[in-house]
């Protein structure tokens, strides 16, 4: 049994999309079950009372951007249900865009919800998207609630700064659901595997919101290591971090400047990701690389 929830205002756009399920899933899945949704809240009602497998939810409903607003509390509250945003006017970055508006903070946190997530056009072939939907629901079926348990029990940990309880709870995903992607990817970052040339590889993938938000915390994070090597200790602000090492007479002018070009990149990438291009991943990598070296 595959069980899909249908949240779009219009009927048609709803028959259209059973259609492509039917066809795309129909030789694999002979038990396709359909519910659906007017409005975000019946969509709501609908995902408390029984288990989807997969959520298509329409960008539109009485308000534009209503659905992406609707996405941080749904990837909260169901991390492991698959998710299609469907979007006739909207393309997946400007999708990201908006939906990394709302949830820029959980991201630098390490918590993606890009686990099982597509954004599509309504006149894109969905069927890739249903397949691959459709395998992960059957593959981890006998495991969802405990994945869904942990990965909450992760994110609590992740609020509270344990990223050693957080890790090791990721670790246990990874036994129990080999290749689960967002438990995956933590663990190489809490590892320090990620870096502003990883960011860069995801940026050119397509991650290009991710992968600006990420930068911005990677420099973050370095300017505030270079400065507690610097001095013995870091603030919380970078601009006093700075004050801290101009007051020990322990930054030189040349220093000082890449710090504060370092402090604008930092800002650019994390308040306005979608301006961040490839001209600022490689001056990030660069400068940082100047900054940290030994004179």
């Amino acid at each position: 049994m595959f069980r899909v929830l249908l949240a779009d205002d219009d009927y048609e756009d709803r028959e259209l999309l059973k259609l492509e399920i039917q066809l795309a899933l129909g030789p694999e899945e002979p038990d396709l079950r359909f519910y659906e949704a007017v409005s975000i809240t019946q969509a709501k009602e609908t995902l408390r009372e029984r288990a989807i497998d997969l959520l298509t939810l329409d960008i539109e409903f009485d308000r534009m951007s209503e659905g992406i607003e609707a996405l941080p509390e749904l990837f909260e509250t169901y991390p492991t249900l698959n998710i299609i945003v469907v979007s006739g006017k909207l393309n997946k970055g400007e999708v990201m865009e908006q939906l990394f508006r709302f949830t820029k903070d959980n991201v630098l946190k390490g918590k993606r919800w890009a686990r099982h997530f597509d954004v599509l056009d309504k006149k894109d072939t969905k069927t890739e998207a249903l397949r691959r939907a459709h395998s992960f629901a059957f593959n981890q079926k006998d495991v969802a609630d405990r994945l869904r348990d942990l990965l909450l029990l992760a994110e609590s940990f992740l609020d509270e700064d344990e990223s050693d309880k957080c890790l090791e709870v990721y670790q246990k995903i990874q036994n129990l659901a080999p290749g689960e992607f967002e438990s995956n990817e933590n663990i190489h970052i809490f590892r320090g595997a990620v870096s502003p040339e990883h960011s860069l590889e995801l940026y050119r993938k397509g991650e290009k919101i991710v992968a600006s938000l990420l930068l911005g915390h990677q420099v973050e994070t370095r300017l505030k290591t270079f400065t507690r090597k610097t001095v013995g200790r870091h603030s919380q602000g970078l601009l006093e971090c700075l004050h801290v090492m101009e007051r020990a007479h322990r930054i030189n002018p040349f220093k000082k400047d890449i710090f504060l070009q370092m402090v604008r990149v930092r800002n650019k990438a994390i308040h306005h990701p979608s301006t961040i291009d490839e001209k600022d991943f490689d001056f990030a990598i660069k400068s940082l690389r100047l900054l940290e070296a030994k004179i």
